[in-house]
């Protein structure tokens, strides 16, 4: 499993996460909804990743960085295509 297919899943998987989609971005973006921790929600992912034995070998989740809309937090990974 990649690291895309690999946060895909666990996004499909986590309630109060969503895919972020906007042009221009041509990133993979996660919506973190109102009350849920983005932090908390890194961390549950990189489990995940443990869990699955996903590893970023090709450092795609270098550079990520966080937006903030409101209560929502939007999580990119530019080194990711949508």
């Amino acid at each position: 499993m990649t690291i895309a297919e690999a946060i895909r899943e666990y996004v499909n998987e986590t309630e109060g996460l969503e895919f972020y989609e906007q042009e221009p971005e041509k990133c993979l973006g996660i919506l973190v909804k109102g009350d849920n921790s983005y932090m908390e929600t890194i961390m549950d992912l990189t489990r995940y990743f443990e869990d699955h034995n996903v590893d970023d070998v090709n450092l795609e989740l270098e550079g990520m960085y966080v937006e903030f809309q409101g209560d929502d937090v939007i999580v990119f990974f530019p080194n990711i295509e949508a």
